[in-house]
C-alpha cells in the first residue's frame, strides 16, 4: 500500500486538474452521516460570509452543528462544505477512511478560499472576461437546479415500474437471429457468389474480398438481430431460414443485392425490472427534461435571428402557459 502522504499528494493534484480544466463538479454532497449533520449550510458561496458571531482571528467557539473548521482571512469554512467536497475525489479515492481524507480535503478547501481571496484582492472579479464567466457559470447552475426541481420529481419508481410494465411485463421471448450477408451491385454477380458458395467457397472469406458493405470486414457478420431491427425483405428470408442454410436466392433492395446465410437462432426473454431499471429511468428523464424545456419556452416570449438581423421564426413565439402534462408513463 502507497504511503498516506502519497495518498494525499495524489489528491490534491487530481483536485487541482479538475479545478484548472473546468472539470470540478459543484460540491453538493454530504459527508457520511457518521462525520458531520446532515443539515446543509446556507450561504457558502466563494467569498460569501456567513454572520457569526463566534468568529475571530483565533479560534472559534464551536456552538453550531455545522461547525467551523478553518478561517481564512476570517471567512469561515464548515465542516458541510468539507463532506460536499467528497463529490471532486476520483471513485477510488472516496471510499478511504474520513478521518485519513479529512486533513487533504481541508487542505483542498483553504487552498481554494486562499486563491480566491487573492484573485478579489487584485480585482480579477471585475474584468469583463471574469465577469462573462461568472455569469456563464451561474447560469449553467440555475439551470441545473431548475431541471432538478422541475424534471427529476417526475422519473419515480412508480413511473420506471409502468414504462417497464408496459414495455417487458408478460411478453414472451423474443426470436433473434445471427446471420451472414454479401452485398453485391447486380443480380447476375449476386447469383455467381450464391453458386460458388453452394460448391463449398467460404462464405466469411467470400465476404471480405467482394461484399461492398462495411460489413464485409467481419465476414459479413451482422451478429444477432430481431425481425423489426432490419428492412422487411431481408427479416422475412433471414428469419426463414435454419442455422447453416443459405437463402435459395438473393434478395435486392436499394443498396444492391445480398445473399444471406444464417448461423444461430435463439429466443431472448424479456430482461428483469432490475435489469432495465437504469436504462428505463434514464429513458424517463431525459422525456421530462425535455418536456420541461419545452414549458419553459411556452411560458416566454422568444425571438430568434438570422446573422443578418433578419427574424428566424414563422409565427409569433408569445405564448403563455401550457397544456403539457407529465411525461406519459
Amino acid at each position: 500500500m502507497r504511503p498516506i502522504a502519497m495518498v494525499c499528494g495524489f489528491c490534491r493534484v487530481l483536485a487541482y486538474a479538475a479545478l484548472l480544466t473546468g472539470s470540478a463538479a459543484p460540491l453538493l454532497a454530504q459527508p457520511p452521516q457518521s462525520h458531520a449533520p446532515a443539515v446543509p449550510s446556507p450561504g457558502l458561496g466563494t467569498g460569501q460570509r456567513r454572520s457569526d458571531p463566534t468568529i475571530d482571528q483565533g479560534r472559534p467557539a464551536q456552538t453550531s452543528p455545522d461547525p467551523i473548521i478553518a478561517l481564512v482571512e476570517g471567512h469561515p469554512i464548515y465542516l458541510s462544505q468539507l463532506g460536499r467536497a467528497t463529490r471532486d475525489l476520483p471513485e477510488n479515492l472516496r471510499g478511504l477512511p474520513f478521518d485519513t481524507l479529512y486533513p487533504v480535503l481541508l487542505d483542498r478547501i483553504v487552498d481554494h478560499e486562499a486563491l480566491v481571496t487573492m484573485a478579489r484582492r487584485g480585482g480579477l472579479e471585475d474584468r469583463p472576461d471574469v465577469q462573462e464567466e461568472i455569469q456563464a457559470a451561474t447560469g449553467r447552475i440555475l439551470e441545473g437546479a431548475y431541471l432538478s426541481q422541475e424534471a427529476s420529481p417526475k422519473v419515480t419508481e412508480a413511473a420506471i415500474q409502468a414504462r417497464y410494465n408496459r414495455q417487458f411485463a408478460d411478453r414472451p421471448a423474443a426470436e433473434e437471429v445471427r446471420a451472414r450477408h454479401i452485398l453485391v451491385a447486380s443480380e447476375g454477380e449476386a447469383r455467381k457468389v450464391l453458386d460458388d458458395l453452394r460448391k463449398g467457397a467460404d462464405f466469411a472469406t467470400t465476404a471480405r474480398v467482394l461484399s461492398k458493405d462495411p460489413d464485409g470486414a467481419r465476414g459479413g457478420d451482422l451478429g444477432f438481430f430481431r425481425r423489426e431491427q432490419v428492412w422487411p425483405g431481408f427479416g422475412d428470408v433471414a428469419f426463414s431460414l435454419q442455422p447453416g442454410q443459405l437463402a435459395p436466392d438473393p434478395v435486392k433492395n436499394e443498396f444492391g443485392w445480398h445473399i444471406i446465410k444464417v448461423e444461430e437462432k435463439r429466443l431472448v426473454a424479456p430482461p428483469g425490472y432490475s435489469e432495465a431499471h437504469d436504462q428505463l429511468q434514464q429513458e424517463l428523464l431525459s422525456a421530462a427534461v425535455a418536456q420541461t424545456v419545452e414549458q419553459a419556452r411556452a411560458q416566454l416570449s422568444i425571438r430568434r435571428f438570422n446573422l443578418d438581423g433578419t427574424t428566424l421564426d414563422t409565427g409569433p413565439k408569445l405564448k403563455i402557459g401550457s397544456s403539457a402534462g407529465p411525461p406519459a408513463e
